[in-house]
């Protein structure tokens, strides 16, 4: 048991990682379970999500993301005052998302709801970095684990840095939605030189939106690599580790740069040898860049092969973590781009002639709707959720085997179902996979209750 939790009581109650890391996923689970009675919350409804959906969404993906930082925090075994600081902040950032969204429907309570997700979002922010701080100064400190690890450790710094940027990115769209520009004469004129303010609120929050997911999705493929224990790996092995880390890692700082100079500033992103009339198709830039986040990721697993678990279970666990990696990878780049380099029949969201749109546009929406809900939010999800579970949940073998075969066949048919949906404009396959991974997150739930394992993140992976 480590220190930090070693305290009686509610203190300690509050300060157990274990614990925190229970009640976060069953609050995910329980809004994932109860969205259908939430209103405007609609899964699939093709183009992007609605103000009803963005919001719900962000109930999910915040107290995720924060799950993210609580259980790298203690894997890395950061110092004592930034696990404190974490782990005394779980309740709070659940009770400010709740508020947040009871108080966004009535029109009595939007500026209660302005507050409180204000309070929430800057809460997390502090966190993050705390966190992102504790990071350098712990890769200070203990040189020799650093060494171990130092492709992951980076690509984990950077892509902390990355999700950050893109929060405060989110945060300046939100005010200034709300509130505009003017009561900021200096970042006014700023933003009127940008092209106006419909302009610059339209870049930065869709560049806050495709930045945020591809860094946090970057920092999972380096926590997951830790998990893994890849530092015991020797020779070539931990090399190629190492080395799909650092494309990884030059993804996340490519893509930033440009999701960067995109929303302060005029630059636009452009495609990648565009062809076809009006130079239609062809591979945005920044799509490219997201993606070698996720090549390197399979780079990584030519190594990891050789650190999978020699118990049964664990071993399913961690192959289960790495097929996430596949499956969002064959969704955005065997679907993706195959669109990307046919934009001439999807277009873009509206009917007509090249250039100004395909006449399959509609189906370039049902691909825009079903893999924000697959590669964007249900894959990241269950990716980190994993890693809990591999290290949270002792015993319980049969759970932890029940929980992957959903997780599998979740997978498998949600990705084929984004297709189906892509080609049909039919999203019922999908529904079927979503279904699936929902049962995964309420076993993992019910397992994280009944397990008694408390990890001790220095002491387990002996680095």
């Amino acid at each position: 048991m480590s220190k930090l939790e070693q305290k009686n009581g509610l203190y300690g109650f509050l300060l157990n990682e274990k614990y925190n890391m229970a009640a976060v996923i069953i609050y995910i689970t329980f809004f994932l379970v109860i969205s259908p009675l939430i209103p405007g919350v609609y899964w699939f409804k093709i183009g992007d999500f609605s103000l009803d959906m963005i919001n719900w969404y962000h109930v999910i993906m915040i107290p995720f993301t924060f799950i993210l930082i609580l259980y790298t925090a203690g894997l890395l075994g950061l110092d004592r005052f930034t696990r404190y600081a974490i782990n005394a902040s779980t309740y709070p950032i659940l009770f400010f998302t709740t508020l947040g969204l009871a108080f966004f429907y009535p029109t009595s309570t939007q500026t209660a709801d302005y507050v409180v997700q204000a309070i929430r979002d800057v809460w997390i922010l502090i966190i993050a970095f705390i966190f992102f701080v504790s990071l350098i100064v712990t890769a200070i400190r203990q040189r020799e684990k650093f060494k171990k690890i130092w492709g992951a450790y980076v690509l984990i710094i950077l892509a902390t840095l990355s999700a950050g940027l893109a929060a405060v990115m989110g945060m300046i769209g939100e005010y200034g939605t709300l509130y505009g520009f003017s009561a900021i004469p200096s970042f006014n004129n700023l933003v009127i030189s940008w092209g106006g303010t419909a302009t610059f609120l339209d870049n930065i929050i869709g560049n806050h939106n495709h930045q945020m997911l591809p860094a946090v999705m970057g920092g999972i493929v380096g926590v997951a690599a830790v998990s893994f224990g890849y530092h015991r790996l020797e020779g070539w092995k931990r090399h190629v580790v190492n080395a799909g880390m650092i494309i990884s890692t030059f993804g996340v700082i490519s893509m930033t740069y440009l999701y960067e100079i995109s929303s302060f500033g005029t630059y636009a992103i452009p495609a990648i040898a565009p062809f076809g009339p009006g130079g239609m198709n062809g591979l945005a830039l920044d799509d490219n860049q997201t993606g070698i986040i996720g090549w390197g990721a399979l780079i990584s697993i030519i190594g990891l092969f050789y650190i999978l678990s020699h118990r049964k279970t664990d071993r399913i666990i961690q192959i289960g973590e790495v097929f996430t990696w596949l499956v969002t990878m064959a969704v955005m780049i065997g679907v993706g781009y195959t669109i990307e380099f046919n934009e001439v029949f999807y277009g873009f969201g509206s009917p007509g002639a090249p250039p100004n749109g395909g006449p399959g546009y509609q189906y370039d929406l049902a691909f825009t709707n079903g893999h924000l809900i697959f590669s964007f939010f249900l894959m990241p999800l269950i990716a980190g959720i994993i890693l809990v579970l591999l290290h949270y949940v002792s015993g319980l073998e049969r759970g932890k085997q029940l929980a992957m075969l959903f997780i599998f066949s979740g997978a498998l048919i949600a990705a084929q179902g984004v297709l189906i949906y892509t080609m049909t404009l039919s999203w019922g396959v999908e529904a079927i996979g979503v279904v699936l991974l929902i049962i995964a997150m309420i076993i993992i739930s019910a397992l994280m209750v009944r397990s008694g394992k408390n990890l001790n993140a220095e002491q387990e992976l002996d680095i």
